[in-house]
């Protein structure tokens, strides 16, 4: 038997659940305006108090276009999370993939539920 779960990162508070730990690899920055706000209040809802988020998202300092994917800036990282999250570290980083051997920029973020 295979189990599946699907479920909108915008209404993470519907699991009924709570993370001491939420990873991110490539989701945060799909997200823009609206849509970036009820995730970052979803994460706020379901991370403990005193819990980790990690993200990995990409960076302002990648070159080209990458379709739906909003590039990010330090200040945008700090805004979001500026109610309720303490910023831990912001570093440049790089998302390995098969496809570039140089990888993709991206912002390697450390936070803490406060």
């Amino acid at each position: 038997m295979v189990w599946s779960l699907r479920q909108d990162a915008r209404r993470l508070g519907e699991l009924g659940e709570s993370f001491d730990t939420v990873l991110d690899c490539g989701l945060f920055h799909i997200f823009d305006g609206h849509d970036r706000a009820a995730y970052v209040d979803a994460l706020r809802s379901v991370v403990s108090q005193g819990g980790r988020y990690f993200m990995l998202g990409f960076s302002d300092r990648q070159q080209g276009e990458w379709g739906p994917v909003h590039k990010l800036t330090r200040a945008e990282i700090e805004a979001a999370f500026a109610d309720g999250w303490r910023l831990d570290s912001i570093e440049p980083s790089t998302i390995e993939i098969t496809t570039d051997p140089d990888g993709i920029r991206a912002w390697l973020v450390a936070l803490t539920r406060t």
